[in-house]
């Protein structure tokens, strides 16, 4: 297994074990809350501290060129129109599975509810992969990565609670 391989699995297991973590807390704050508030929230703080740490390091990367200039976050440019408008989105997008996972976890459980979401996310990334989406080369669909899915979906069969 190559060292990149190998890197990337153990950050998909270190990102899956936050994303439990954060469902769960999700969950019980919707339960409190509702699902719009905690989306909302936790959106909003996570944002600003996300904002607050950007602007450091732009005022540390301006101080250290001696001048204003467009500032490099790992080795690119900021380029704001683009790179922007993918930031919104993300955004957005952020704010509705925060909402969503909130709603799931307190209607099935967190181990149904984010199994559920992960073959959701396994259908949209073939698809994603499919027409290369994510910037890399499309990856073909072939019978495998479809049975994967398909033992995924019979997963999250096996985990729903019944009653």
């Amino acid at each position: 297994m190559s060292p990149r391989i190998f890197t990337a699995i153990v950050a998909a297991l270190g990102t899956g074990t936050a994303i439990a973590l954060q469902s769960t807390m999700n969950g019980r704050a919707g339960a409190v809350i509702g699902p719009v508030h905690t989306g909302l929230l936790v959106n909003a703080i996570g944002g600003a501290m996300a904002a607050t740490i950007v602007a450091c390091i732009a005022a540390v990367a301006a101080l250290s060129s001696g001048a204003v200039s467009p500032v490099r976050l790992s080795g690119h440019e900021i380029q704001a129109g683009r790179i922007l408008s993918w930031i919104a989105i993300a955004g957005a997008l952020g704010i509705l599975i925060i909402m969503g996972v909130a709603f799931s976890v307190q209607g099935v459980g967190v181990t149904a509810g984010l199994a559920a979401i992960i073959v959701a996310q396994l259908i949209a990334g073939l698809l994603i992969d499919r027409v290369g989406g994510s910037g890399s080369a499309a990856i073909a669909v072939d019978w495998r990565r479809i049975a994967g899915v398909a033992l995924m979906f019979g997963g999250v069969w096996l985990l729903v609670p019944r009653g």
